[in-house]
């Protein structure tokens, strides 16, 4: 039987009871997204995955995205997080352009949001981690637009933003190449989400929301860095251990990477980010 213990109230649940690289059954998986649509990040701990025990237990959320851009693991389903050099297992270099590009994790974002369907959730394995530093925090979007009064949601209920992955990683020093920059569009979406099986509101917000369609640009940061700094007040900073498994909202929660030293520590994660079809999946 599935075991969940809150961590916070209303946000952030400890997952156990359950072996998830054996298959899951309907209610196991019912429980298992009921719970996340509640806490929005669930951590499991020891639970050993390797990359194909992963994508299987990611399909129970919905379809792995295979991403296009600079990330090592692009072509797969995998987006990499990692000093470690892809084909040799060596720590990379501190001045590594790869290494630039992770810069961009340690700002709040929501992943995929610069795409045209925006993902549902992602998942997150730990292969090998630091001793020291490294955490990745959470803050609740839900709980940011339910901190607005009744005027402020009418005021924004129809808003679009407009996300743009190539314009953020642009804030820590990092272009894209121009073959690589061709795989983005500037994509736009609803500001307020709503949870189809909660009906509970949040926002999609982060640094890859660049502005408010129709708004001038100060108008625009006005009110998307008001909105971060409201979702900031409720963060839950995860210490990472080995074979953790974390799963977030990526409707409702905002995430961001932490420094670690990177020049003497390794780190491996492994994330599948599941796409924004719709509902979740059907269970046969």
């Amino acid at each position: 039987m599935l075991r969940v213990t809150p961590l916070a109230k209303d946000f952030c649940a400890e997952i156990g009871g359950v072996d998830f690289n054996a298959p899951l059954n309907r209610s196991v998986v019912i429980d298992l997204r009921d719970a996340l649509d509640t806490y929005s990040v669930l951590v499991i701990r020891d639970q050993p995955m390797d990359d194909d025990q992963q994508v299987v237990f990611s399909k129970y959320f919905g379809r792995p995205e295979v991403g296009k851009g600079a990330n090592p693991a692009a072509g797969s389903p995998f987006s990499r997080q990692s000093n470690l050099d892809i084909k040799t297992g060596e720590i990379i270099q501190a001045n590594d352009r790869r290494m630039l590009y992770q810069k961009g994790n340690m700002l709040w974002h929501m992943d995929s949001s610069f795409k045209v369907d925006s993902s549902l959730c992602s998942i997150l394995t730990a292969r090998e981690v630091p001793p020291e530093g490294g955490n990745t925090e959470f803050a609740s979007t839900r709980f940011a637009y339910e901190s607005l009064s009744k005027l402020q949601r009418t005021a924004i209920a129809e808003l679009e933003v407009e996300h743009d992955i190539r314009r953020s990683r642009e804030l820590t020093g990092y272009i894209y190449e121009p073959e690589t920059a061709k795989n983005f569009i500037v994509a736009r979406h609803k500001l307020v989400r709503t949870n189809p099986s909660t009906g509970r509101k949040s926002l999609l917000i982060g640094v890859h929301a660049c502005g408010i369609v129709g708004w001038s640009n100060e108008k625009s940061r006005e009110l998307l860095d008001d909105l971060l700094a409201r979702a900031e007040q409720s963060v839950f900073s995860h210490q990472w251990r080995n074979n953790d498994i974390v799963i977030w909202d990526n409707q409702a929660v905002v995430h961001r990477a932490t420094p670690y030293d990177a020049s003497r520590y390794r780190r491996l994660m492994q994330r599948t980010t599941i796409s924004l079809d719709g509902i979740w999946p059907s269970l046969s």
